[in-house]
C-alpha cells in the first residue's frame, strides 16, 4: 500500500471534514467520512457562510485569512457546481477606529450609492471589495458529492465512540457502524472534538458558542452586499431570500430574537416591509478556548489528527488543501506550526 492508497477516516461531516476529504480523495487516499447525524447538520448548517479576508494584523488565524480566499477560487475552477458570490461587504460600527488591511473607506455619500435601500447609511464603513458569501450546507454537499465522486465513502447517522489498538498504537475507531480500521484519523466533528481526545487522554479544549441564522422570504431585491453593523448582519441567498445573523442571547427566546431582528432590518432597509421568517435554526459554533486554530497530530506517536477553527467556513478550503499536503508528504506545513495541539498537553 502507498502512502497515497492509505486509508483516512474522518470524523465529521461539516465544511472543515468535508474540504479535507475532497481534497485527501483527490490524491487517491482511501477515505470514509463519518457523520452522526446528516452532513452539514451542526454549526455549518447554521453559519451565515460569511468569506471575508478582513482581519486584525494581531489575530491568531491571521496566516490562514490570508490565504483563504485564494483557496476557495481555486476550488471555485475545479469544482463547477460549487457557488460563491463575490459581492463584497461593507461593515460599519458605533466607533470605526482604524481599517484593516484590504479594506477601504466609504463615505456616507458612497455608502448610499452602493445600498440605496439603506435609510440612515454611517457617516463611514469598511468596505471589503474581495469578500465573498456561499451557502456552507450546500457548499459542504458539493464538496462530499465531488469527493464520494472520486472514491470516498459517506457514513451518516454513524456514531464514533472511541479508538481501537493495536500494540499501544490507534488503529481505527469504534462506531455503530462497528469497527473501523485506518492509517489516519481526522477528527473533524466541532464541539465533539474534546471528548473523543478524553478517551485517549489528550486534551484539545474546544468551546461551544451558539448562533443563529434566520432566513426570511423577501419579495424585493434589498442588498447588493453583505452589510454587517451593531443591530444585524444580512445578505441574500442565493434563492432571493434575505439571510440574517444574530448572536443567542439566553435571556430571549428564539422567537423573540427573530421578532427583533425582523424589526431592526425594517427599521433599516427600505422594502422589508413584507419579509416573512421561513426558517430559523441555532448553530454551536466550535471556538478554540485559546481563539487559536487547533491543526496537526494530537500526539507524536498516534496517527490521530485535529481539525478546528473559527471561522471554519472561511478557511475550510486552506485547510482541507493543508491537511492533505501534511498528510501526503508526511511533513507539517509550515504555516500550521503555532496551531499544534500539543501545546495544550506540554
Amino acid at each position: 500500500m502507498t502512502d497515497l492508497n492509505k486509508r483516512v477516516i474522518i470524523v465529521g461531516a461539516g465544511i472543515i471534514g468535508s474540504s479535507i476529504a475532497y481534497h485527501l480523495s483527490q490524491e487517491h487516499f482511501q477515505v470514509t467520512v463519518i457523520e452522526k447525524n446528516q452532513p452539514a447538520s451542526a454549526a455549518t448548517g447554521s453559519a451565515f457562510g460569511w468569506l471575508t479576508a478582513a482581519v486584525e494584523e494581531t489575530a491568531n488565524d491571521l496566516p490562514l485569512r490570508k490565504i483563504a480566499l485564494t483557496d476557495w477560487h481555486r476550488l471555485e475552477q475545479e469544482i463547477p457546481d460549487l457557488t460563491i458570490r463575490w459581492n463584497g461587504s461593507i461593515q460599519y460600527t458605533r466607533d470605526i477606529k482604524h481599517y484593516r488591511a484590504g479594506e477601504s473607506a466609504l463615505q456616507q455619500h458612497e455608502i448610499r450609492e452602493l445600498e440605496p435601500s439603506l435609510h440612515s447609511p454611517p457617516h463611514y464603513a469598511r468596505f471589503m471589495p474581495v469578500d465573498g458569501s456561499i451557502d456552507a450546507k450546500e457548499a459542504t454537499l458539493t464538496l462530499l458529492e465531488a469527493a464520494c465522486r472520486q472514491g470516498a465513502t459517506l457514513l451518516s447517522h454513524t456514531l464514533v465512540s472511541g479508538f481501537i489498538f493495536e500494540n499501544n498504537k490507534i488503529v481505527g475507531v469504534k462506531s455503530s457502524h462497528g469497527t473501523l480500521e485506518a492509517d489516519y484519523i481526522v477528527l473533524a466533528c466541532g464541539i465533539d472534538i474534546p471528548t473523543l481526545a478524553n478517551t485517549i487522554n489528550q486534551k484539545v479544549p474546544v468551546l461551544s458558542s451558539p448562533s443563529i441564522l434566520l432566513r426570511f422570504n423577501s419579495p424585493q431585491h434589498v442588498v447588493n452586499r453583505i452589510i454587517s453593523c451593531d443591530d444585524f448582519e444580512v445578505r441574500h441567498a442565493r434563492n432571493g431570500d434575505l439571510l440574517a445573523a444574530e448572536d443567542y442571547l439566553t435571556d430571549k427566546s428564539l422567537v423573540d430574537i427573530a421578532t427583533e431582528a425582523k424589526k431592526l432590518i425594517q427599521q433599516n432597509l427600505a422594502h422589508t416591509q413584507t419579509i416573512s421568517l421561513q426558517h430559523q435554526s441555532i448553530g454551536y459554533r466550535p471556538i478554540p478556548e485559546d481563539q487559536c486554530p487547533i491543526i496537526g497530530f494530537i500526539e507524536s506517536t498516534q496517527p490521530v489528527y485535529v481539525a478546528v477553527m473559527h471561522p471554519a467556513v472561511t478557511c475550510a478550503a486552506s485547510i482541507g488543501r493543508l491537511v492533505c499536503e501534511h498528510l501526503k508528504t508526511g511533513i507539517q506545513p509550515q504555516i500550521l506550526n503555532k496551531y499544534h495541539p500539543n501545546r495544550f498537553n506540554a
